[in-house]
This record gives C-alpha cells, structure tokens and sequence, in this order.
C-alpha cells in the first residue's frame, strides 16, 4: 500500500471507526443537501419553459422539482447538521484516544532526545484537533464531490462546451493549494521559535523562576526576546500569505471574465433559437452556484490539505511507534535473580549525538547485592541507571539479567519489576492518596498498602499536615489544592517509591536530594531494610545513586565512575586502602563536614 493510500485509509478509517452510523447517516444527509441546490435550479429553469410553451405538465414538473428540493433541504439541515456535530465530537475523541494509546506505547525514551523528532511530535501534538474536524472535512468533500457532479450534468445538458468553465475554477483550486502549501512551510518552519516562545513564556509566568528573573532583571530580556521571535514568525508567515492572495486573486479575475463571456454566448444562443429560456435561466443560476462551489473548494482546500497534513504526521508517528515497538522482546521477566545483572561492554550514545556517554563497561552485580554509583555530575551515573531500567537500549554491548539479555525481554513485564525514586521526582497534582498509589497501580487502592508506603518513606508527618489527609487535592492549579514544598513532595515520592514491595531491582537516583542529612539517613535505613527483604525473597538488587559517602558506604558494592567508565569499585573498607579517587572524594567530604 502506497504512503498516500494509507493516509486516506486512515482518516477514512478513523472517521468512520469513531461513529459508523453517524457517519453514514450523515453522508447521505450532505448527498441530499448538496443536490439540492443545483436540482431546484433546474427546476426552475423547466417551470420557466413551462411557462413559455404553455406546457402544464412541464410547469408541474418544475414545481415539484423545487417544492421536492425544499423538503430535501429542510429535512437535511434538521437532521444533518445535529448529526455531523455529534461525529466531529466523537472522532476528536478517537483522534485524541489513538495518539495517547500510540505515544504512550512507545517504551523507550529516544523520541524525547532528538529534536527533529520532538519537533514531529509537536506538530502531532499540536495539530490533533485538526485530525478530529476529519470527519466534518470528509463529508464536506463528500458533498463537493456530489454537488460538482450535479453541477457538471447540468450544464452538459445545455451544451457540451459548457462543461469547460467549471474546469476553469480548477485553477482556483490550484492556486489555493499553492497558496496553503506556501502558509504551511513557512509555519513549519518558524516550529522551533514557536517551541522556543512557549518555553519563554512559561518560564515568565511560573512562579518556580520569578525569584530568579526578578533578582537577576530578567524580565525585560526575556519580552525583548519573545517579542523578537514572534516577529520572525510574523513576518515569515505574513509574506506567504501575501503571495497566495496575489495568486488568488489573479486567478479569480481571469475565472470571472471567463464565465461572463459564456454568459453573453449563452444569450445569444437563445436569441438565434439554439438554446430556451429555460437554458439561459439554468446557466444564469447555475453561474454562481459553479463560483460559489469553486471557491468554497479553494477556501477548504487548506483544511483538507491540513487534515491529510494532520493524517500524515499521525501515520508517521504511528510508523516510529511500530518500529521502536521493541516487539521482538517477548522473553518473560523471571520471577526472581538468582545469579544477578552483568554489563558486558557497554557503551552508550544519546540519540543524534556522537559523542559516547558511557564507555566499555564491564560489571557483574550479584542477586540481592546493594550497590552505589559514585563519581562527579556528568560520569554517567544517571544515564546507566536509564539503561538498567531499560528507557534505551545500549549502543554497545549487552545488559544480562540472569544470563538473559535485557534486550530482549519485554520491557513492560521488565518495568513492572522495579521500583524507582529520583531527584527529578514528577509533582503529580492528584489527591495524596493517589500521589503515592500510583507507585504500584495494581494496589493504589489498598488503604493498608498505602499507608504503609507512606510510613516506609517517612512522609507520615505530610499527610498529617494536610487539611483532609490522603485526600487531600496537591496544586496551587486547584481551587483547594494544597502547595507542599520541595522536601514534602520528595517525601511522597519516596513513599511512592515504596509502594511495590518486592522489586527486582530498586532504583535510587539521588531521591533524598531535597533532604536534610539526618531525614536522609533515616531513609537509607529504611530502604536498607526494605533491600534486605527483596534480597531475601526474590534475590532484589538495589542501586544507589548519591554524593553523600556516609550514605553510600552501608553498600555491599561501590562503583567509582569517572568520564562515562567504571575506574575502580569494591566495598568501602577496600576503596578506602586503595588510595583511589574514591578515597580522595571521601576524604574531601569528610574534611567539609569536619
């Protein structure tokens, strides 16, 4: 199947997957309407020619053509346009349901890292509503179509020659497709100062930066920026849209003197005997129903450019989607480690760059172990702790898990064994309860679980705080909406963290960072614990990501990086007496403290 074929099928599939029986109703309702016009015209033209042979049954014809065409219309319009409301609603739910269910679907995290896709993704994002008015543009070229085919038999009938001129609106279609392909690239080619204008004004208006704009003067910088992006985008677009009125307008001049001077020949057709009455009425009439019906199609021209636009972008979303699926990881997740994860010679880029994030690491962590990743901001900590949770896939090499390459299994399955706490912890504006449940969907519901969690990540002393406990709303976006500050939400983070009891592996990339030293250690404690446990049950491994050695020592393996590679690691008595940099960056920390 042909790329274009399958965007037609898919708005056409997608219009009708949304409401099959509205649509269909709905499309022999704008058949009718669009007949109607070019129809009644007719009829006028037999009651004209009735009326000039003294015909009655050509007069009755006439009158039961138009009086037929005005139930037609009457019943259309009632019906019609309720019926067309409804299937737009419903296929901008389905439109809107797909790109979840597609994006979300997507396991990996590479389509966050490069901006020629992120700029893609924009584009879907922020054109679906245009995908959900397919239906309505479906049944309006439904209609066109159907009212141009009136039209053309009409004035076939008078006389050949005639079907010339509605070719001649073609011309207008032509010019307005130029005219909207013209407004399109010079919209898709202002998308990053768009982007860019977005993040600007966000940054303005949030009050997580106002301290900063404000003491540093920023505000004047940050309009005097805006207002300049905002005028490039301006300007690109104003100019293509000047260019497409003077084509349009050239056009329709040499359109109008055209179907004027079929006019005039149409008259003296009648005058010499050639042609009736009847026929000059049909062609006086039908003359501004064929321009009416041209320019409506050059006027929409651009919204079904835009929705075919819209469907193509959805159709290549869906295509990256499938092809970074990682369906061919189907091997189940074990139910427990028994020997433990083994990288073997990993390397890692980030998508679009070429330079190495990670370099040739070799480590083998035992089932049930606790290990910390030390080094300096930039080593490369975060990123390993993103591919043992598997949000990319090594450039190099091979993550093991019991001799089981990670690549291949399934990575939801592989997910729903961890648990994780981060420094970049999300603000989940929901109800308390529901901000720590999500930790494990499976049980958010369980009072028990929950309360539990929250005990486990020392957030009991938040909820206490709050004016209706767990279910209090969180967000300042909310009428009630509690604001917590930053160590409260990491607290609930840290509870969400310990929602799921048992994982595989733990993931704790600096979670406490918002904390004080002594809350911090009462949480490793507890995550100390809670490791020994999943150890004991399920061989749990649990990876630490901290700067606090006083943290990190209660570890059984310690890992030292330095420039994306693991330069020495052991347990802390070792490291120690090895004299490396992990003994000089404890000796600092403990020269601060001291």
């Amino acid at each position: 199947m042909s790329k274009t074929t399958r965007i037609l099928w898919l708005w056409l599939s997608t219009s009708f997957r949304a409401a099959p029986w509205l649509m269909t109703i709905s499309a022999a309702l704008v058949a009718a309407r669009a007949i109607t016009a070019p129809t009644q015209t007719y009829g006028v033209s037999r009651l004209v020619d009735g009326i000039a042979s003294d015909r009655s049954s050509t007069i009755a014809l006439g009158i039961a053509i138009i009086v037929g065409g005005l139930a037609v219309s009457f019943v259309a319009d009632g019906l019609g346009w309720p019926l067309q409301d409804t299937a737009q609603e419903r296929m901008a739910g389905r439109v809107h349901a797909d790109l979840l269910d597609v994006t979300t679907g997507i396991p990996g995290l590479s389509q966050h890292e490069r901006p020629d896709v992120a700029d893609r993704l924009e584009l879907v994002r922020e054109r679906a509503w245009r995908m959900g008015v397919g239906a309505e543009v479906l049944l309006w070229a439904f209609a066109t179509v159907t009212n141009t085919a009136t039209v053309l038999t009409l004035l076939g009938s008078v006389h050949p020659l005639l079907l010339v001129l509605p070719l001649l609106g073609g011309a207008r279609i032509w010019s307005a497709y130029l005219s909207s392909t013209r407004q399109q690239k010079a919209w898709e080619e202002s998308l990053p100062q768009e982007r860019l204008v977005d993040r600007l004004i966000e940054a303005a208006k949030d009050p997580r930066t106002g301290l900063e704009l404000r003491v540093f003067g920023l505000g004047k910088v940050l309009l005097d920026r805006i207002f300049a992006l905002q005028t490039e985008r301006f300007e690109r677009r104003v100019a293509a849209a000047r260019w497409g009125g003077k084509v349009d307008g050239s056009v329709r001049l040499v359109f109008g003197l055209a179907y004027a001077a079929a006019i005039v020949w149409v008259i003296s057709r009648a005058r010499h005997g050639q042609a009736s009455a009847g026929d000059v009425v049909l062609v006086l009439l039908l003359a501004p129903q064929v321009d009416q019906m041209t320019g409506g199609i050059a006027q929409n021209v651009y919204w079904v450019g835009e929705v075919v636009r819209s469907f193509s972008r959805y159709d290549w979303l869906r295509e990256y989607a499938n092809q970074n699926s990682w369906r061919s990881s189907a091997t189940p997740v074990p139910e427990r480690l028994t020997s433990g994860i083994e990288l073997r010679n990993v390397g890692f880029s980030y998508p679009g760059s070429d330079s190495a994030v990670l370099s040739d690491i070799s480590l083998t962590v035992p089932a049930g172990a606790a290990v910390a990743l030390v080094g300096e901001n930039g080593a490369g900590k975060t990123t390993l702790v993103k591919l043992l949770a598997r949000m990319y896939d090594p450039t190099t090499g091979r993550i093991l898990v019991d001799g089981v390459d990670l690549a291949t299994i399934q990575p939801d399955e592989w997910r729903s064994q961890l648990s994780a706490g981060f420094q970049d912890f999300v603000k989940f504006e929901l109800t308390a309860r529901e901000v720590v449940g999500i930790g494990d969907v499976a049980r958010a519901s369980d009072e028990v679980a929950v309360r539990t969690a929250i005990v486990r990540g020392d957030a009991e002393s938040v909820i206490a705080g709050l004016p209706n406990g767990l279910d209090s709303q969180l967000g300042k976006k909310f009428t009630d909406g509690v604001e917590l500050s930053g160590g409260q939400w990491q607290r609930l983070a840290l509870a969400r963290a310990f929602m799921r009891e048992r994982p595989l592996l733990l993931l704790l990339d600096e979670p406490t960072a918002a904390l004080d030293p002594e809350a911090e250690h009462r949480l490793y404690e507890q995550y100390a614990r809670a490791a020994k446990v999943a150890a004991a049950e399920t061989g749990g491994i649990t990876v630490l990501v901290s700067h606090r050695f006083s943290t990190v020592r209660m570890a059984d393996l310690i890992v030292v990086m330095h420039n994306g590679r693991v330069e020495e690691y052991g347990t802390h008595t070792d490291l120690l007496a090895a004299g490396g940099r992990y003994a000089e960056l404890f000796e600092l920390q403990a020269r601060a403290y001291r």
